[in-house]
């Protein structure tokens, strides 16, 4: 268990051990959900979780972005197992 401190945007921080622990890595999405009185951060349990990208110069047709977070779904999947 570990602590970590809301700050006035409503930020926190994740501890580092809890990062190491659950192989969150820096830009990753997570959902945030409220569940019996605390907050749960997880990850997506599929694509269809994922919120479409904004729209932009350099962003991906939807299409793209979700094959794009099934690859990276895979390799980290893949990287969990050979340790």
């Amino acid at each position: 268990m570990s602590t970590a401190k809301i700050y006035p945007k409503g930020q926190i921080t994740i501890p580092k051990a809890i990062r190491d622990a659950t192989g969150l890595a820096v830009g990753e999405r997570v959902i945030v959900e409220a569940r019996d009185g605390e907050v749960v951060i997880r990850r997506p349990l599929g694509v269809l979780e994922f919120e479409p990208p904004e729209t932009g110069r350099d962003a991906l047709p939807w299409p793209q972005a979700r094959e794009a977070a099934r690859d990276e779904r895979s390799e980290r999947r893949a990287r969990t197992r050979t340790g």
